[in-house]
């Protein structure tokens, strides 16, 4: 008996650690997030005029103006290794994992992939996010995005 409960309670304890180290590398993530424009580039233009990003209590939502002049607003809800809808975006969904101080994506959207792979900055207030696949209208894409925490 003393052996099982040994057992359990490490268990419990790597799970704990687990779930705090989860925790952990999704507050890097945390809060709110703006484009800097001129260190951001996008392949096709026009570049976007502006964007934030806010993650808060396991939601992201993505705000913006595009490139036309057309505002935008959408956002998810991501659960670990399930792709989830996104509120906003008619037929698109995506994918999220987080791994230390880097984030990754796989985009579907309309008739697009794309797979966006961010990294933080040490200090925790940069990050730079590279999207490469194809938009939602299957045309081929390369945006770098630079984000600042603000």
């Amino acid at each position: 008996m003393r052996c099982s409960i040994h057992k359990i309670s490490m268990l419990f304890l790597m799970f704990v650690s687990a779930t705090a180290l989860l925790a952990q590398a999704n507050s890097f993530f945390t809060g709110k997030w703006e484009l800097n424009v001129a260190k951001s580039k996008f392949n096709p233009p026009p570049a976007l005029k502006s964007e934030t990003v806010t993650n808060e209590g396991g939601k992201t939502t993505i705000e913006g103006v595009a490139g036309d002049g057309q505002p935008f607003k959408w956002s998810f809800s991501a659960s670990p290794g399930v792709s989830v809808p996104i509120e906003g975006r008619e037929n698109s969904t995506v994918l999220e994992k987080i791994s230390g101080n880097t984030i990754d994506h796989t985009w579907k959207m309309g008739e697009g992939t794309s797979h966006g792979h961010g990294v933080l900055s040490k200090d925790g207030k940069t990050l730079r996010y590279v999207n490469n696949g194809t938009n939602f209208e299957g045309r081929p894409l390369h945006d770098v995005y630079v984000f600042e925490k603000r």
